[in-house]
């Protein structure tokens, strides 16, 4: 889909950031600021409405809004659009993911929440969405290194927390039904974390882009000199 014909009104963009961490494609979360009237303390993907000044461009609005709540710089060269998803409807409005490889780890250390609006910035691991139990191995694991146990993930909140209640590991779930779509069941999402849950909306866009050819179009690369320069070989969704 292409953003730059949309209309502002009505229309909001997300970014999707993924990135590579000990062989592992990670996403990008915001837990929001728990005082915003409006998904306050949920688990979002960067993101906002789009507005004039972004010249009817999803991408445009999709990396304004993460400079704005999160301090991602702009015009990155180490930042690649990867495609633009098919929308997600959520109430009035319609909810464009755009998909990006970060190809620069260094640049998540600048990272700095917009306090009014993002309470806390974390990661968690895109292949965790399919296969929730992954995420009881990938986060929190710890490996011995040099005689020293190096942490290569963030731990998942303990159950019982404010964060996670459920007696379940890794996935909760509850199904809705739906009178106004004629009475189709909606099943609601939810997946531990290492801060809040990801649910909603968040957690149907993230099971989008892992199902995508996003993700299938990440292969190992096989020329050193190759760009991007990454652990992978880059080819762009048309």
């Amino acid at each position: 889909m292409d953003g730059k014909d949309k209309p502002t009104s009505g229309i909001s963009a997300v970014l999707v950031l993924l990135f590579e961490r000990e062989g592992h494609l990670r996403v990008l979360l915001t837990t929001r600021a728990k005082g915003l009237k409006v998904h306050g303390g949920e688990t979002c993907l960067p993101g906002g409405h789009m507005e004039d000044g972004d010249g009817r461009n999803i991408e445009v609005t999709a990396h304004r809004e993460a400079h704005e709540e999160v301090s991602l710089p702009l015009f990155l060269p180490h930042i690649h659009t990867l495609g633009i998803l098919e929308p997600h409807p959520f109430r009035h409005l319609i909810v464009v993911p755009v998909v990006a490889l970060l190809t620069d780890n260094s640049i998540l250390r600048q990272l700095k929440n917009r306090e009014k609006e993002v309470e806390h910035i974390f990661s968690h691991p895109l292949e965790a969405i399919l296969d929730p139990q992954l995420a009881g191995s990938i986060c929190g694991e710890y490996s011995n290194a040099h005689g020293k146990d190096v942490k290569i993930g963030e731990r998942l909140v303990e159950h019982g927390s404010e964060h996670w209640p459920h007696e379940s590991k890794y996935q909760h779930h509850k199904d809705y039904v739906v009178q106004a779509l004629g009475g189709m069941t909606y099943r609601l999402q939810r997946f531990q974390t290492s801060a809040s849950p990801i649910t909603g909306t968040t957690a149907d866009i993230l099971v989008s882009v892992h199902n995508s050819s996003a993700i299938r179009i990440l292969i190992p690369r096989t020329n050193a000199t190759s760009n991007p320069p990454a652990s992978f070989l880059l080819i762009r969704l048309t």
